[in-house]
């Protein structure tokens, strides 16, 4: 019997390398908030963070060379080494947390809130080490770069942090400097307090809100790419109108275009099998809300290889793209009609039951029974079948059985001779109704005879 205690080692205890990279996918997640991640494998977030980090290297070199320049021109006085090896392990800090994430491709919060601990320490140790305490108020006005970096990129949590860690670091400052005399206790500190809460409350409450507004473009743009365009950038909620306000707009006057490429049928202007799917999905949505019923057609043009043969393939797109036109026609103004293959079409009728799902029905079958469709020798009339499937939905994930259904009776159709109508039942009962008298057929019996070991097209 297996157990634990009878496991190999090297089951329980890994390679150093991988518990390396377990501890450092812990401390930093697994993942971004939203989840985003490009095609290299690596997140949005840990993609911020990764170009930031640079910029602080950049920005730490900048600062010890200033110092260095201002020492050698007798405008400062010598640098304490707290400071150099403060400078060190802050630079030592964020490239073994550079090296990490791009390790595991991620970042998450816990490392937010190291980076931003590790800014805010920074910034008051270089201020103590080098400012007179009446100029303690300059680590203040540097946490609000702390602040851009943390909260415009990384969230709400470190942005807090910074706001809540400089607060205290300057009252700490400000009161071992009272303490030990070197500062007088007055209404300045104070008032830089204040004003330093309302500059970084008012930030955050801004960045909050253009947060919100970028993770609602991110999750348009991820709609559309899974073919979804139905919702719309609301640029009426910006109260201020800035860049992201013109992405939105932008989006918007893409989306119709997008959406007319990627759901439509070039050929018919039906949708295409991509948007019937999620405008079937949608309906059977809505109709299980309220427990209504619901009806797809299966149309497919009889003997279809012999319009081709005959008369050519181009004729045979001249005749799928009339046909839509009289099915779109003979349907209900709300039901949404679709191509779904290649001489097939689907016609999805929201609210309707079998019985009025069959008069649609036959009103397509008799106007494209007399119809004389247009070819390269002369006009040519078709005829079509037609499948019927309808139920009142109490599930929202029927629309793949209601397409099944519909495709089946279609295919007895098919088997009955063309040019008809045919309704699915439950137990596989299917009625035949004119151009022929109205009949029941038993598929099982079919099939228990051997006439139909297949259900497959007939042309």
């Amino acid at each position: 019997m297996y157990s634990p205690k009878s496991a190999p080692q090297s089951q329980s205890v890994g390679p150093p390398r991988e518990r390396l990279r377990q501890v450092a996918a812990m401390l930093i997640g697994d993942a971004d908030q939203r989840g985003l991640v490009s095609r290299t494998g690596t997140s949005a977030n840990a993609a911020i963070v990764l170009s930031q980090i640079q910029w602080r290297v950049i920005a730490v070199l900048a600062g010890t060379a200033s110092l260095m320049a201002l020492g050698a021109l007798g405008l400062v006085t010598a640098v304490r080494p707290a400071v150099w090896l403060g400078t060190l392990a802050y630079v030592a800090l964020v490239l073994v947390l550079s090296l990490v994430v791009r390790r595991v491709g991620r970042a998450g919060v816990v490392l937010f809130l190291v980076l931003a601990a590790a800014d805010i320490t920074m910034i008051f140790t270089v201020v103590a080490a080098l400012l007179p305490p009446s100029a303690y108020a300059a680590a203040l006005f540097l946490s609000l770069l702390a602040l851009q970096l943390a909260h415009a990129f990384l969230g709400i949590a470190p942005g807090l942090l910074v706001v809540g860690g400089s607060v205290l670091g300057y009252v700490a400052l400000v009161t071992a400097a009272v303490e030990r005399g070197a500062l007088s206790a007055g209404g300045t500190t104070a008032a830089m307090l204040l004003m330093y809460l309302g500059v970084s409350v008012h930030a955050l409450v801004r960045h909050a809100r253009f947060n919100q507004r970028l993770a609602r473009l991110v999750d348009l743009f991820s709609l559309a790419e899974r073919g979804d365009f139905e919702q719309a950038y609301e640029d009426h909620h910006d109260r201020v109108q800035d860049g992201l306000t013109l992405v939105g707009r932008a989006y918007n006057h893409l989306r119709a275009e997008l959406a007319a490429l990627v759901l439509t049928d070039p050929l018919t202007g039906a949708l295409n099998r991509r948007g019937f799917d999620q405008e079937l999905a949608r309906a059977v949505a809505r109709a299980a809300r309220e427990a209504e019923h619901v009806a797809l057609l299966a149309v497919d043009v009889d003997q279809f290889k012999r319009v081709n043969d005959t008369f050519g393939h181009l004729a045979g797109d001249t005749v799928l793209r009339e046909l839509a036109e009289v099915v779109a026609h003979s349907a209900r103004t709300e039901d949404v009609l679709g191509r779904v293959g290649g001489d097939e079409l689907v016609v999805l009728i929201p609210g309707a039951d079998l019985e009025d799902a069959a008069v649609v029905a036959e009103r397509i079958a008799s106007v494209v029974r007399s119809h004389h469709f247009i070819t390269t020798r002369g006009r040519e009339r078709v005829t079509v079948s037609i499948g019927i499937a309808a139920e009142q939905v109490r599930d929202p994930y029927l629309g793949h059985a209601l397409r099944a259904r519909a495709d089946e009776a279609l295919y007895v159709a098919k088997r009955l001779g063309r040019d008809r109508v045919v309704t699915w039942a439950p137990g596989i009962r299917s009625e035949a109704t004119p151009p022929t008298p109205q009949l029941a057929v038993d598929l099982d019996a079919l099939h228990r005879n051997g006439t139909m070991r297949r259900l497959e097209r007939a042309d």
